[in-house]
């Protein structure tokens, strides 16, 4: 329990309004805004969308272009034309492209390492490099580009660049496209290309027999649970894009995030919308009978809700596009460093009281191991005719961190569970905290 203050009465206006203030400019300065974007779609690989949001405005694609320039090359690699070892030399043109791993004009790099380069680490000289080697020349691969958007009927689709970088750089038009069309093309990516998750999952890469590091700019990975996808975009004209997807015991979900004033909004927004999917049961195996069911029930200070997501604030890894593109505000695409940045930020209203206060809480800000999720712990209760049964975890959930998440649970139960199914697994639970994701079994007791 936390000792109480004693605050003169001269001097409560005066900490009052310190409270306010405070309150204010962390809240401005720390918090995501979730209606940060201008486009905005979910929906999952079958083509049912569960939500849009001005979906049909078209867009500047930025990085997003980067994916139908994957797509043409895993084209000629299916056909035979070329293949993932093919030695690529870069052009003085190609290397000179500004934005992402740093290739040398005259050397040679395999297919498999422009695309990594491409798909993960969104660098537009690759880009570029694949466009030549597998069109013959940019022009014509852009033409290329164009075709197979109008065959797939995605006609808000306008490719003028293989990378997407505004025309202030390529002299050429914007590369552009509606929400509603992105989320159909990741649908044919995932269905008809789906060895471009082999690159897309990866937070960390190399390239050139080991000696390039390359990082993914996608800082969900990782981070938010199933997320192995697609691909990401920034530059001024475009604000932040994401296309993601994410896949959960076989059920696989996508959105589309457009516009965003800053990646982290983007990110946070994505995020929530992943988990949101699964939890609101959008998943096609959440197969809850009416003669079976759970419901909330409050054991051990935990949040159970099958319907709300965690509304507290968390640091995606991702600063504003500003600091997050290659250091540039005409940049389309940031080199990230998820890896080393992962922790939450702590309560910066409570650090700012214990400074005012003296209090010295510098011992409880190391990381230690604690136990979340117990086997002995009740998650759910599953109300059978007229029977109440306990449901647990099957494992204990340890993680090592600063401070305790303040989950939040839902649960799936299997169809044609009965009161015969007792000491048996009977579904599965997610937890969240709205930023790492925890699942498991469920036995009915």
């Amino acid at each position: 329990m936390r000792k109480k203050v004693k605050i003169g009465i001269r001097s409560k206006k005066m900490v009052l309004s310190m409270v306010f203030l405070a309150m204010s400019a962390f809240s401005f300065a720390e918090g995501e805004n979730y209606h940060d974007y201008k486009a905005l779609l979910i929906g999952d690989i079958n083509g049912n969308i569960i939500k849009e949001d001005n979906s049909l405005a078209v867009r500047p694609l930025a990085s997003v272009t980067k994916i139908m320039t994957s797509i043409l090359t895993l084209d000629k690699i299916k056909s035979g034309q070329i293949s993932y070892d093919d030695k690529v030399t870069v052009s003085s043109k190609a290397a000179s492209v500004p934005y992402g791993v740093k290739l040398t004009a005259g050397k040679q790099y395999t297919v498999r390492d422009l695309l990594k380069a491409t798909i993960i680490k969104s660098s537009n000289n690759a880009a570029y490099a694949l466009a030549e080697y597998v069109g013959g020349d940019v022009p014509s691969f852009v033409r290329s580009m164009n075709e197979k958007a109008r065959s797939y009927g995605l006609d808000s689709l306008r490719y003028c660049s293989p990378n997407g970088l505004p025309p202030s750089y390529t002299g050429s038009c914007m590369d552009q496209g509606n929400a509603r069309d992105l989320y159909k093309l990741a649908q044919i990516t995932l269905k008809d290309y789906s060895e471009y998750l082999n690159f897309s999952k990866n937070k960390v890469e190399y390239i050139d027999n080991g000696n390039t590091k390359v990082t993914s700019t996608n800082t969900l990975l990782g981070n938010v649970q199933g997320v192995d996808g697609l691909k990401t975009g920034y530059h001024d004209a475009a604000g932040s894009n994401i296309v993601l997807t994410a896949n959960r015991g076989d059920d696989r979900m996508i959105a589309v995030i457009l516009g965003s004033n800053h990646a982290k909004d983007r990110n946070a927004i994505g995020a929530r919308e992943i988990n949101d999917y699964y939890i609101n049961g959008y998943a096609k195996k959440n197969n809850s009978t009416s003669s079976s069911y759970a419901y909330a029930s409050n054991n051990n200070n935990s949040n159970y809700n099958s319907g709300n997501s965690n509304k507290n604030r968390y640091n995606y890894n991702d600063s504003d596009q500003n600091n997050n593109n290659d250091n540039s505000n005409n940049s389309n695409e940031a080199s990230s460093n998820a890896e080393n940045n992962n922790t939450r930020k702590g309560n910066k209203i409570e650090q700012f009281f214990n400074t005012i206060f003296g209090k010295n809480n510098n011992s409880n800000n190391s990381a230690k191991k604690m136990k979340i999720i117990s086997k002995n712990d009740i998650v759910a209760v599953a109300k059978i005719g007229e029977n109440k049964y306990n449901l647990y975890p099957t494992k204990d959930v340890e993680i090592t961190a600063t401070q305790r998440p303040n989950l939040t649970y839902t649960v799936n139960l299997n169809s044609g569970v009965n009161k015969n199914s007792r000491g048996k697994i009977v579904g599965t639970y997610v937890a969240t905290d709205g930023t790492l994701t925890y699942s498991g079994e469920l036995i009915m007791r």
